[in-house]
């Protein structure tokens, strides 16, 4: 089943070959669960590994896949990562170092260097959760205070919607 053309060469992209190929049907299948945000930082972070003449295989791109996930067992800190090993890689790659990654020892390096402060974190146990705290922006914002905000939009919503008669026109 053809999907869509590639952006970058153009072929056509077919489904079927993707699940016929055993590396890359295990590949869709560890990255479609994931949340988009990592999903996304994780392909791009693959293709870094990337030679600049030739393409990455499936199997290779299983393994590194499988190797960044194994990295940290904290999604969060992962994602956060990776978003900044590929766009320091990639500045560096406009500057004139387009070399392809060979190991993930800079994704390493900026997860140690990641701390608490970038993370969202829960503020409470997580059965007994009712808000959570950004910690870089130092408040905690409380269940009664998301209400009263949600509150207060819902009522500018139903004023301003009062204020419409039926056909859609403001009196």
């Amino acid at each position: 089943m053809k999907l869509s053309r590639c952006p970058v060469c153009h072929s056509n992209l077919h489904l079927d070959a993707l699940v016929n190929d055993a590396a890359a049907s295990e590949l869709l299948a560890l990255i479609a669960p994931l949340d988009g945000g990592l999903g996304r930082a994780l392909v791009a972070y693959i293709g870094l590994f990337r030679p600049a003449k030739s393409d990455l295989s499936f199997s290779r791109a299983l393994k590194l896949a499988e190797e960044t996930l194994s990295l940290c067992s904290n999604r969060d800190w992962l994602r956060v990562a990776l978003g900044q090993t590929v766009a320091s890689i990639r500045a560096g790659r406009a500057s004139g170092q387009p070399r392809a990654l060979t190991n993930h020892n800079y994704l390493k390096k900026v997860l140690s260097s990641i701390d608490d402060q970038a993370v969202i974190v829960p503020s409470k146990p997580a059965k007994a959760m009712s808000s959570i705290e950004i910690k870089s922006s130092g408040h905690v914002e409380t269940l009664a205070e998301t209400q009263a905000k949600w509150e207060a939009q819902m009522a500018k919503y139903k004023q301003a919607a009062a204020v419409k008669c039926h056909n859609g026109r403001k009196r």
